[in-house]
């Protein structure tokens, strides 16, 4: 009997020992899983932190220096760590804006204002269209509701007037008129359409910049 007692208590004491030893090495496992996904956390963070230090003083200064041709008026910018072996990224966009919305495709475009330009890109050049450039002078815009224009000679040039537009004189007028209100051209001038002359003019009146909230690091579809 006592024989049988003290099998049935040494059995019991392998079978905790045994458990106990499962319950450890459980517990061993679980603290290097969690070990790792803290030094993992704080290579991410570390990582991150960099990136966006990279982001706020590089993004900017990127889309500015963008080509105005660039076939598209987005750009995605991609920001990676230099470090081995790290996959964390950083994502902005850039964006184009135009005073013009749309490229004149005749040479006289009487009341279509509205057409060609929108509130928002006027906001944006507005210090811009005030000012003179004497170094490229094929933009004449006329702010006024009305505006009496005398020219003589040839002009290579868009002619925009917010309200009505009356051009008097002698000469040729090459590229494109647009007003909001009515056009009104002396018969001694020629209006001719341009092209070329519109594509210098449109492309000269853009500029890029980092487009708003569109900071994110994670990749859209």
């Amino acid at each position: 009997m006592i024989v049988q007692k003290g099998i049935a208590t040494l059995s019991l004491l392998i079978l905790i020992s045994s458990l106990l030893m499962i319950t450890m090495f459980f517990n061993q496992e679980i603290l290097h899983l969690y070990l790792a996904m803290n030094i993992q956390k704080q290579h991410y963070f570390k990582n991150d932190l960099t990136l966006i230090e990279m982001s706020r003083t590089q993004a900017s200064q990127t889309c500015e220096q963008l080509p105005i041709d660039y076939p598209s008026s987005i750009y995605h910018l991609v920001f990676k760590n230099t470090e081995k072996n790290d996959r964390t990224l950083h994502f902005s966009w850039c964006e184009r804006i135009s005073l013009f919305r749309n490229i004149p495709n005749k040479s006289m475009n009487e009341g279509d204002f509205n057409v060609y330009f929108s509130p928002s890109s006027l906001s944006l050049f507005a210090d811009k269209l005030k000012q003179f450039d004497k170094n490229h002078h094929s933009l004449y815009w006329f702010s006024t509701p009305m505006k009496e224009w005398d020219i003589t000679g040839n002009i290579k040039a868009v002619i925009v007037s917010e309200g009505d537009l009356i051009i008097r004189g002698q000469g040729e007028i090459r590229g494109a008129v647009i007003t909001k209100g009515k056009l009104i051209i002396s018969d001694e001038i020629k209006l001719i359409y341009n092209k070329n002359v519109i594509n210098e003019v449109v492309e000269h009146y853009r500029f890029w910049r980092l487009a708003k909230r569109s900071w994110n690091d994670f990749e859209t579809l």
